[in-house]
């Protein structure tokens, strides 16, 4: 019988994907940084939301207590 082949074969990459490997680092190399996130925009963002979603919640609920004021005295007799 034959003597038993190592396990471990070396492949050889072809020169198209050797190529493209090269390219693919080239493109990844000249691509302009990328600019890091400002935290501080992002709460000032965050806040002017929460305020102008509190600032609607608020009007909301001024209009439903007009309205509950309104309906008790139609219907409480005076």
């Amino acid at each position: 019988m034959g003597a038993a082949r190592s396990l471990c074969v070396r492949r050889r990459t072809s020169k198209s994907r050797r190529r493209r490997q090269k390219t693919s680092k080239r493109l990844g190399a000249s691509q302009p940084e990328r600019i890091d996130y400002d935290e501080s925009a992002a709460l000032e963002e965050t806040d002017r939301l929460l305020l102008s979603a509190l600032s609607y919640w608020e009007v909301q609920h001024d209009l439903i207590e007009e309205r509950i004021a309104a309906i008790r005295s139609v219907s409480v007799p005076s």
